[in-house]
């Protein structure tokens, strides 16, 4: 039995797609309007997996496909260099992605280094960031089928291209109350030639017990113009993604150093040109 793909005039831009999904599932991060002081660093390891059906084509609706499932291994850090300044890391070490009766397509994916310089400190810390995405994964995986080697899809582990993120995060600490809340902006450059993006979002947290946080975040990416419709005919991946996602997380200390940390998103509103579906991921920190 063959996968069910979408329909021949939507092939080009599936394979588009799934390309994007597989660069849009990052593991939510730390950070925030805060820095790092000199030598104290922080490292969380997780794994975040999805599976599903639905895909949202960049003339809006859903197409649905064969159930696509993902795994991302990821290491995120920031370390500080000095006492506003901090090095970051974001790297997904180990993409597998696969359809039904098809190859996997795995691999190592595309890492983001960066660095964040604190503004303001103090009941209002500001901060902004500086990041290079480098194209280390690979862009010419395919998944094929055992029994036809004339079914295939493309599963890529990178885009192929340098990416240079700049994000401002501004945080606030609710007076007595254990609570913090955060807003942040940034803005894509690209430099495979296609559309460069902007993207927006915000998060709260409540702390329990002295040893478990509770958030809730919301975060939008979109294009900076209207995307070139010519890209579906061309190996050109992540033209035209956009998508909005709300999620929770939770964060639970088990000592002064450790804690293990768990999430959860799903897409809304304006979603093109990628796959939505219930994201989970767990992990653990540690922090010094």
């Amino acid at each position: 039995m063959r996968p069910t793909f979408p329909p021949a005039p939507w092939r080009a831009r599936f394979l588009l797609l799934l390309s994007v999904w597989l660069l849009a599932t990052a593991p939510v991060r730390a950070g925030g309007g805060w820095t790092r002081r000199k030598k104290k660093g922080y490292v969380k390891v997780g794994v975040t997996t999805v599976s599903t059906d639905r895909y949202h084509p960049l003339t809006g609706g859903t197409i649905p496909t064969a159930r696509f499932r993902q795994q991302v291994y990821s290491v995120y850090g920031e370390y500080g260099l000095t006492d506003r300044l901090e090095a970051t890391l974001n790297f997904p070490f180990f993409r597998h992605a696969a359809f039904p009766d098809l190859s996997a397509g795995q691999g190592v994916g595309d890492p983001e280094i960066g660095l964040r310089y604190g503004v303001l400190t103090g009941k209002w810390p500001l901060a902004v960031q500086v990041a290079v995405e480098a194209p280390l994964g690979n862009p010419n995986v395919f998944g094929v089928s055992p029994a036809d080697p004339n079914v295939y899809l493309r599963l890529p582990t990178g885009d192929g291209e340098w990416n240079v993120w700049t994000r401002a995060a501004l945080s606030h600490s609710l007076g007595t109350l254990p609570a913090f809340f955060t807003l942040s902006a940034g803005y894509n450059k690209r430099t495979g030639g296609y559309t460069d993006q902007y993207s927006y979002g915000g998060q709260f947290g409540y702390k329990f017990f002295d040893k478990l946080w509770l958030t809730a975040q919301a975060r939008t990416l979109d294009n900076v113009r209207p995307p070139d419709l010519t890209k579906f005919g061309t190996i050109g991946l992540g033209e035209g993604v956009a998508y909005s996602t709300a999620g929770l997380g939770a964060s639970f200390n088990f000592t002064k150093n450790l804690s293990a940390t768990a999430d959860w998103a799903a897409g809304f509103g304006k979603l093109r040109n990628v796959y939505s579906g219930n994201q989970y991921t767990v992990g653990a920190a540690w922090e010094w």
